[in-house]
This record gives C-alpha cells, sequence and structure tokens, in this order.
C-alpha cells in the first residue's frame, strides 16, 4: 500500500493523485479483494495465474457457471466493467453481489 496526495492542477483544473515517496508498506492478508476500476486493466500477471481474458480485455467470467463469476483460475472471481466493458455502476454493484455468491459457495459458507 502507498498514499497518494493530489496533484498539482492540469489544463483543465482536474487534479491527479500522485504518490508520495517513501509512504510504501506491506499489509499481510489472507484473502485480498482487488477493485480495478471503469477502464479495463488486466494485469499482467493474469496470465500468470491461468486467468483467460478475451481479445478485447475482459476477463472471461459468467453467472451461467457452477460458481457465479469464477474466472479460469478457480480462486479469482470477477465482474463488473472487467467482465463486460464500461457499464452502469448498479450492474457492477449487482455482479459484484453475484460474485459474492459464487465465492460463498466455492468455499462452502
Amino acid at each position: 500500500m502507498a498514499s497518494t496526495k493530489l496533484g498539482e492542477p492540469d489544463a483543465q483544473g482536474r487534479r491527479q493523485p500522485e504518490l508520495i515517496p517513501g509512504s510504501e508498506e506491506t499489509i499481510y492478508a489472507d484473502h485480498v479483494i482487488i477493485a480495478f476500476g471503469f477502464q479495463l486493466s488486466p494485469a499482467p500477471w493474469f496470465a500468470d495465474f491461468g486467468i483467460e481474458v478475451d481479445e478485447t480485455g475482459r476477463t472471461k467470467a459468467s453467472a451461467d457457471t457452477e460458481f457465479k463469476f469464477q474466472t479460469s483460475n478457480p480462486k479469482v472471481f470477477s465482474g463488473g466493467d472487467m467482465v463486460r466493458g464500461g457499464d452502469l455502476v448498479v450492474t457492477a454493484v449487482f455482479e459484484g453481489r453475484e460474485a459474492v455468491e459464487g465465492i460463498s459457495d466455492y468455499l462452502g459458507v
């Protein structure tokens, strides 16, 4: 994890976050949930962990599988914009909840 601060305004007056040097720290966790945001951005490590993406960079996952929104790596689930591309936030929230149901089923809880 690292801390950020808002940088100087750009030509349109928008301030972008900037990394604060030396603020990096390690947080140990048993599980991690990553939220990528609106832009499709499959991580380079997806291939290392067998997470398949289609030709547009979308993660291959579906609600129509045994464990909803499970990717080709059985321990990784994906939904929202990373699966369908840019869409409404309510759709992403819905698919996030569906993925939680898939995760719960996968874990047997």
